[in-house]
């Protein structure tokens, strides 16, 4: 269900000013997608490309500049890499035994670039 937001209009009240405005869209900065790269935790799990965050934080001085370019460029023209626009998703079974979908939890395995732009996001939130 969509609905048009010019319907909504009315009741909605401006809750932020116009420095906070220009904080939600000014430039990202290299030193916000390391800031980012760095914040999120570095789980056990792999991402959908195989590797972990730990290993790319491990690898940051050779690959970088590269996440970097990558993240900084979605934020200049929305758009990724048809190789980074990829989740696998899994399903674990919550109960021995079921026959619905209710009773299985999903996990959700994004590549890194995902978290980062995501993290950068609600950052500045």
């Amino acid at each position: 269900m969509f609905i048009d937001i010019r319907y909504l209009r009315p009741w909605a009240t401006l809750v932020i000013n116009e420095a906070e405005s220009s904080s939600l869209v000014g430039p990202v900065t290299q030193e916000d997608v390391k800031a980012a790269f760095f914040y999120i935790e570095e789980d056990r799990s792999p991402r959908s490309d195989g590797y972990s965050v730990g290993f790319y934080k491990a690898a940051w001085l050779i690959i970088g500049d590269e996440i970097t370019r990558a993240v900084l460029n979605f934020f200049l023209h929305g758009r990724l890499l048809k190789q980074v626009n990829v989740t696998l998703l899994a399903l674990i079974l919550k109960v021995q035994l079921s026959a619905t979908v209710a009773n299985f939890r999903h996990i959700s395995y994004c590549n890194v670039l995902y978290k980062v732009i995501t993290k950068i996001m609600v950052q500045r939130l």
